[in-house]
Protein backbone atom coordinates (compact mmCIF):
# COMPACT_ATOMS: atom_id res chain seq x y z
CA UNK A 1 0.00 0.00 0.00
CA UNK A 2 1.26 3.70 -0.89
CA UNK A 3 0.65 6.52 1.92
CA UNK A 4 -0.56 10.19 0.96
CA UNK A 5 2.00 12.67 2.93
CA UNK A 6 -0.34 12.54 5.70
CA UNK A 7 0.29 9.73 6.80
CA UNK A 8 3.97 9.61 5.76
CA UNK A 9 4.30 12.52 8.10
CA UNK A 10 2.35 10.22 10.93
CA UNK A 11 4.59 7.69 10.44
CA UNK A 12 7.97 9.40 10.63
CA UNK A 13 6.89 11.40 13.50
CA UNK A 14 6.21 8.17 15.60
CA UNK A 15 9.44 6.84 14.06
CA UNK A 16 10.83 10.11 15.21
CA UNK A 17 9.21 9.84 18.73
CA UNK A 18 10.06 5.98 19.54
CA UNK A 19 13.47 6.85 18.76
CA UNK A 20 13.92 9.39 21.20
CA UNK A 21 11.82 7.27 24.24
CA UNK A 22 14.89 4.75 22.99
CA UNK A 23 17.80 6.74 22.84
CA UNK A 24 16.98 7.84 26.48
CA UNK A 25 16.91 4.09 27.39
CA UNK A 26 20.03 2.74 25.55
CA UNK A 27 21.72 6.01 25.30
CA UNK A 28 25.22 4.17 24.87
CA UNK A 29 24.03 2.80 21.39
CA UNK A 30 24.46 6.40 20.11
CA UNK A 31 20.85 5.06 17.82
CA UNK A 32 20.01 7.05 14.65
CA UNK A 33 17.25 6.59 12.66
CA UNK A 34 16.79 5.45 9.08
CA UNK A 35 14.56 4.74 6.07
CA UNK A 36 15.16 1.33 4.79
CA UNK A 37 14.20 -1.49 1.84
CA UNK A 38 15.83 -4.94 1.81
CA UNK A 39 15.60 -7.25 -1.19
CA UNK A 40 13.96 -5.48 -4.98
CA UNK A 41 14.44 -1.75 -4.59
CA UNK A 42 16.27 -1.86 -1.34
CA UNK A 43 17.78 1.50 -0.24
CA UNK A 44 18.47 3.46 2.33
CA UNK A 45 18.54 7.30 3.92
CA UNK A 46 18.31 9.31 6.81
CA UNK A 47 14.93 9.79 8.37
CA UNK A 48 13.51 12.69 6.80
CA UNK A 49 10.48 14.80 5.59
CA UNK A 50 12.32 16.40 3.05
CA UNK A 51 11.06 15.20 -0.60
CA UNK A 52 14.48 16.45 -2.14
CA UNK A 53 16.70 14.64 -0.10
CA UNK A 54 14.58 11.22 -0.34
CA UNK A 55 14.48 11.97 -3.96
CA UNK A 56 18.31 12.16 -4.26
CA UNK A 57 19.41 9.72 -1.50
CA UNK A 58 16.68 6.93 -1.65
CA UNK A 59 13.92 7.54 -4.69
CA UNK A 60 13.19 3.75 -4.67
CA UNK A 61 10.85 4.47 -1.61
CA UNK A 62 8.66 6.46 -3.87
CA UNK A 63 5.76 5.26 -5.29
CA UNK A 64 6.42 5.19 -9.54
CA UNK A 65 9.94 4.42 -9.28
CA UNK A 66 8.90 0.89 -9.40
CA UNK A 67 5.78 0.86 -11.53
CA UNK A 68 6.18 -0.76 -15.02
CA UNK A 69 5.10 1.15 -18.52
CA UNK A 70 1.36 0.08 -18.08
CA UNK A 71 0.82 1.42 -14.84
CA UNK A 72 2.74 4.94 -15.76
CA UNK A 73 -0.23 7.49 -14.21
CA UNK A 74 0.59 11.09 -15.01
CA UNK A 75 2.16 11.31 -11.33
CA UNK A 76 4.04 8.07 -10.86
CA UNK A 77 7.05 9.57 -12.96
CA UNK A 78 7.24 12.86 -11.19
CA UNK A 79 9.63 11.93 -8.58
CA UNK A 80 12.02 10.65 -11.70
CA UNK A 81 11.71 13.70 -12.95
CA UNK A 82 12.91 15.81 -9.99
CA UNK A 83 15.83 13.69 -9.75
CA UNK A 84 16.00 14.36 -12.96
CA UNK A 85 15.85 18.31 -12.83
CA UNK A 86 17.69 18.26 -9.34
CA UNK A 87 20.66 17.12 -11.06
CA UNK A 88 20.55 18.83 -13.95
CA UNK A 89 20.64 21.88 -11.85
CA UNK A 90 23.83 20.53 -10.29
CA UNK A 91 26.16 20.48 -13.71
CA UNK A 92 24.38 23.94 -14.70
CA UNK A 93 25.82 25.30 -11.66
CA UNK A 94 29.27 24.20 -12.45
CA UNK A 95 28.69 25.41 -15.65
CA UNK A 96 27.99 29.19 -14.30
CA UNK A 97 24.63 29.26 -16.28
CA UNK A 98 22.29 31.23 -14.11
CA UNK A 99 19.96 31.85 -15.99
CA UNK A 100 19.15 28.40 -16.64
CA UNK A 101 19.84 27.68 -13.06
CA UNK A 102 16.77 29.77 -12.39
CA UNK A 103 14.80 28.20 -14.80
CA UNK A 104 15.41 24.83 -13.41
CA UNK A 105 14.51 26.04 -9.96
CA UNK A 106 11.17 27.21 -11.14
CA UNK A 107 10.70 23.77 -12.73
CA UNK A 108 11.84 21.95 -10.04
CA UNK A 109 9.64 23.49 -7.45
CA UNK A 110 6.50 23.22 -9.38
CA UNK A 111 7.02 19.44 -9.46
CA UNK A 112 8.12 19.19 -5.83
CA UNK A 113 4.86 21.44 -5.20
CA UNK A 114 2.41 18.46 -7.05
CA UNK A 115 4.45 15.34 -5.35
CA UNK A 116 3.39 17.40 -2.11
CA UNK A 117 0.22 17.23 -2.58
CA UNK A 118 -2.01 16.17 0.29
CA UNK A 119 -3.96 13.08 -1.53
CA UNK A 120 -1.26 11.86 -3.92
CA UNK A 121 -0.25 8.40 -3.00
CA UNK A 122 3.03 8.94 -3.40
CA UNK A 123 5.32 6.96 -0.61
CA UNK A 124 5.62 3.55 -0.36
CA UNK A 125 4.14 1.97 2.70
CA UNK A 126 6.39 -1.20 2.85
CA UNK A 127 9.20 0.76 3.86
CA UNK A 128 10.55 0.56 6.86
CA UNK A 129 12.28 2.61 9.96
CA UNK A 130 14.95 1.78 11.37
CA UNK A 131 17.64 2.56 14.42
CA UNK A 132 21.03 2.56 13.53
CA UNK A 133 23.58 2.21 16.83
CA UNK A 134 26.40 4.36 16.95
CA UNK A 135 28.35 2.03 18.68
CA UNK A 136 27.92 -1.65 18.62
CA UNK A 137 27.30 -3.28 22.00
CA UNK A 138 25.60 -6.75 21.16
CA UNK A 139 24.50 -7.25 24.67
CA UNK A 140 22.43 -3.55 24.39
CA UNK A 141 21.53 -4.50 20.93
CA UNK A 142 19.80 -7.61 22.10
CA UNK A 143 18.18 -5.89 24.88
CA UNK A 144 16.90 -3.53 22.96
CA UNK A 145 15.55 -5.71 20.23
CA UNK A 146 13.21 -7.33 23.34
CA UNK A 147 12.21 -4.11 24.31
CA UNK A 148 8.28 -4.12 24.29
CA UNK A 149 8.02 -0.83 22.40
CA UNK A 150 9.27 -2.43 18.58
CA UNK A 151 8.02 -5.47 17.18
CA UNK A 152 9.09 -8.78 18.50
CA UNK A 153 8.83 -9.97 14.38
CA UNK A 154 10.62 -7.93 12.97
CA UNK A 155 13.61 -7.76 15.51
CA UNK A 156 15.19 -10.99 15.77
CA UNK A 157 18.00 -11.83 18.37
CA UNK A 158 21.05 -12.06 16.65
CA UNK A 159 21.83 -9.32 14.09
CA UNK A 160 22.01 -6.34 14.46
CA UNK A 161 18.74 -4.53 13.08
CA UNK A 162 16.75 -3.10 15.07
CA UNK A 163 13.27 -2.50 13.24
CA UNK A 164 10.28 0.09 14.51
CA UNK A 165 8.15 -1.11 11.68
CA UNK A 166 7.12 -0.04 8.31
CA UNK A 167 5.72 3.20 7.52
CA UNK A 168 2.02 2.30 6.47
CA UNK A 169 1.98 0.26 10.44
CA UNK A 170 3.35 3.48 11.77
CA UNK A 171 0.93 5.35 9.86
CA UNK A 172 -1.83 3.75 12.13
CA UNK A 173 -0.03 3.84 15.28
CA UNK A 174 -2.11 6.62 17.65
Amino acid sequence: MNLNREQFLRATKRGRELLEELSGDYPELKLRAVFSRFGSRSGQCDLTTDLKKIVMEFPEMLAGEHMSYNDISKNSSLPRKLRNVLFEIRATKKAGEKKKVSSLQKEAGEIKKRLLEPDLKLYCGDVQIEYRCGVLRHEFIRRLQQDPRLPPELNAVGNIRVVAGSLEGLSNVE
